[in-house]
């Protein structure tokens, strides 16, 4: 069977859909185009009711015998599905899901590998644009926000063991990969279920052999003050990223109530500030919703400020929708034009603040990752603080160049390289 996925949503579906494109190719199968394949899978996200209606235009469009619908968007809400015509629904997209559709598109004119059967080859790393691996520790979550709906299609936290995570990533880099992504619905929370912890986990990682780099992904701050110290310990290894996705959503603490958030603005405050301290040139990304229900302009005021105190490197502004069997969705809505106008100011905000963290590297050389290729023979990298890279001239995929940072914009910076032996102005952590 020759098999397409499309993954919509966050790093915790392109993780699934990763994981299940693996458990498929080890049963034999094959990916390929989309006008190839047998199988088309789409991996769909609930989590706004902009990303559904987009979906379901997708689903439109594909819809037909080879078409099988799985993730969020079908666990949480199925009836939006149901004027679809696919082979299959399913809810999770992972490894066990994998076997379903493989058992789905079966021909019984083909002979099934046998014992002996080996993997196909992967892609050789000279032609992969990136080298870039995914891993979910963790599915589900034991938060009760108001708002959303990913928990009603992901259930609980359940964390997968430790050996298990190592094991994947090892697997990641044994076949190349330079950066892995460890992603869940909050990393914070991992092993809360099953007596460990990230820090705990985290120093496991950073004992595999090889060159690699760890981005985590984002966490909770209510879950994240519960293991600051030995976080903050993790986070000093040279493997890991020196990231944090730290979503505010509001920086009015009546809205964090009616959110049920479990953590006030000054405590999120906190985290940034003693992460800050602790590691100079961290980057910090945060997450805002524009206009949640009763969100007054005093609020939002509010929200502005703490941006402004905390600077972050970016901010993921989502303009509240509402989603169905929630909580919030009982709550009045306020009107789009009002969403409309405090998102863009956020933007604005956001972006000058980037703008200036970013104009502050002009001039320094910095070692970086080379992870993905970019347009124009150029290459994409990341700093030791994720912090985005475009070098212009020579440079090899999955490895590190010292480059001269040559301009900036909010969203990355430009870079020259260097002869590794040029010790020019640094910035490090």
């Amino acid at each position: 069977m020759k098999f397409y996925i499309e993954t919509f949503g966050c790093t915790a579906n392109l993780g699934n859909s990763q994981d299940a494109a693996d458990a498929l190719q080890e049963m034999g199968h094959r990916p390929s185009s989309l006008e190839d394949a047998d199988a088309v899978i789409v991996n769909t996200c609930a989590v706004t009711e902009k990303t559904e209606r987009k979906i379901l235009r997708r689903l439109s469009q594909l819809q037909g015998k080879r078409l099988v619908v799985a993730g969020c968007l079908f666990a949480a809400l199925p009836e939006s599905i149901r004027p679809i015509s696919c082979r299959e629904r399913l809810g999770l997209l992972d490894r066990s899901a994998a076997r379903k559709i493989a058992d789905l598109f079966e021909d019984p004119l083909l002979i099934r590998p046998s014992s002996s059967f080996q993997c196909p080859p992967r892609v050789p790393l000279a032609a992969r644009q990136d080298l870039c691996g995914v891993v979910n520790i963790a599915e589900g979550c034991n938060g009760g926000c108001s708002y959303c709906i990913v928990r009603k299609a992901r259930g609980n936290l359940t964390s997968r063991r430790p050996e298990e995570v190592v094991e994947a990533v090892k697997k990641l880099v044994s076949s190349g990969n330079v950066e892995v992504q460890l992603t869940a619905q909050d990393t914070a929370a991992y092993g809360r279920d099953i007596g460990t912890s990230l820090p705990e986990l985290l120093i496991a990682i950073g004992e595999i052999p090889g060159r690699y780099m760890v981005r985590i992904g984002m966490m909770n701050p209510n879950t994240a003050m519960c293991i600051m110290d030995d976080l903050v310990n993790a986070l000093r290894s040279p493997r890991i990223y020196k990231f944090i996705h730290l979503p505010v959503q509001s920086g009015s603490d009546q809205v964090l109530e009616r959110m049920c958030r479990e953590y006030t603005a000054e405590e999120f405050i906190d985290i940034c500030r003693r992460m800050r301290k602790e590691f100079p040139y961290m980057n910090i990304a945060t997450d805002v919703i524009a206009g949640f229900p009763g969100e007054k302009k005093e609020d939002f005021e509010e929200s502005l400020r703490v941006i402004e105190k905390i600077m972050p490197d970016k901010v993921n502004v989502t303009r509240y929708s509402r989603r169905p069997r929630t909580r919030a969705a009982q709550l009045y809505d306020m009107p789009d034009r009002i969403k409309k106008e405090r998102s863009r100011r956020i933007t604005r905000l956001w972006l000058e603040i980037a703008d200036r963290r970013n104009h502050g590297y002009i001039g320094s050389a910095l070692d970086v990752l080379v992870t993905e290729r970019g347009k124009d023979c150029s290459m994409k990298a990341r700093s030791f603080n994720y912090g985005g890279v475009v070098i212009k001239g020579p440079s090899s995929l999955g490895t590190w160049q010292r480059v001269r940072i040559a301009s900036s914009n909010p969203f990355y910076l430009t870079g020259v390289s260097l002869p590794r032996d040029q010790d020019e102005k640094t910035s490090s952590d």
